[in-house]
């Protein structure tokens, strides 16, 4: 014989009401205290929400700039002000100066890209010329003393070289240059221009300012053997220094020759008075005679080379 159990489960009332017959109370927008008595709900935001402005409730520029407009923080700000608020939040004082000092990166930034900004020359300048000619370098068995090569630093023998922040085919004038004076001064033909631009890789002296390539010149052309005296570049000290027969190293400004400093090689004086020059960025330029204006406005540092 068996015995069946029967199980009455009996619903059980929320909690804290008194029987099964209590109303369950409504949603409120009003939280209501903690038995500990210690929330407070902001008003701003409960009235805003009753008035439907809460930016939650109805996303609109006009309900959020109510919301904002209606901060404590801000109610704060236009009663004492920034400074006092800076004092009383550090929150609020490190942002700003947080942003403070990320304008200041930004204008020091500004400014280095316009300091350091190659120079172009106008399109009426005489010194932009279309190079149509072919860049050929005088070839090494014809290389000897009292007479100064064409070189130019694309050629392919060299033109590849790693060269500061690129190579020699563009960036090459300053040792190509030197390379010339040496060989017309010397007329020593062990010397490249590789070996010209591995010296100022060896000693950090790639960079193309005026006053690192003449630094560059005087300090490489010491280490191969050369004197280089400053010259005074005037009509009359480029005219004595050009008829002694030797060479004339000149840094060119940046924007003349090319954009950032360069160097040219004066070479003679023609018939009618002009100067002709080997430039090793350009084969047109190098196959044009130049007033002596031109030059001497152009120049940054000329200097004579002779051998030690």
């Amino acid at each position: 014989m068996s015995t069946t159990t029967t199980v009455h489960r009996r619903k059980l009332a929320p909690a804290g009401s008194a029987s099964e017959g209590v109303a369950v109370r409504d949603a409120s927008l009003h939280p209501r205290a903690t038995p500990s008595g210690n929330f407070v709900p902001d008003p701003i935001t409960l009235e805003l929400t009753e008035r439907a402005e809460h930016p939650m409730l109805t996303p609109s520029w006009k309900s959020f700039r109510t919301y904002a407009s209606s901060n404590p923080e801000f109610a704060e700000l236009k009663s004492q002000g920034l400074v006092p608020m800076m004092r009383a939040h550090q929150g609020l004082r490190l942002a700003i100066y947080a942003v403070a000092a990320a304008l200041v990166l930004v204008l020091a930034a500004l400014l280095a890209y316009w300091w350091l900004m190659p120079a172009t020359a106008d399109a009426d300048s005489p010194y932009v010329t279309v190079d149509s000619a072919t860049a050929i370098s005088t070839d090494p068995s014809q290389w000897e003393k009292g007479v100064i090569p064409s070189l130019y630093q694309n050629d392919d023998s060299w033109g590849h070289v790693p060269y500061g922040q690129a190579a020699m085919d563009s960036t090459g004038a300053a040792p190509t240059a030197l390379a010339m004076a040496y060989i017309a001064t010397t007329g020593d033909t062990a010397y490249t221009p590789v070996e010209f631009a591995q010296w100022a890789t060896d000693h950090d002296m790639t960079a193309a300012g005026a006053d690192t390539v003449a630094a560059y010149l005087q300090q490489a052309g010491a280490e191969f053997g050369l004197v280089l005296e400053p010259l005074f570049a005037d009509v009359h000290g480029l005219r004595c220094a050009i008829v002694s027969n030797v060479p004339v190293l000149v840094v060119t400004q940046p924007g003349t020759f090319a954009p950032t400093a360069s160097v040219v090689v004066l070479d003679d004086i023609d018939k009618d008075s002009r100067i002709t020059l080997h430039d090793p960025a350009s084969p047109s330029r190098s196959a044009k005679s130049w007033p002596f204006d031109d030059i001497i406005d152009a120049t940054a540092a000329a200097y004579e080379v002779h051998e030690a």
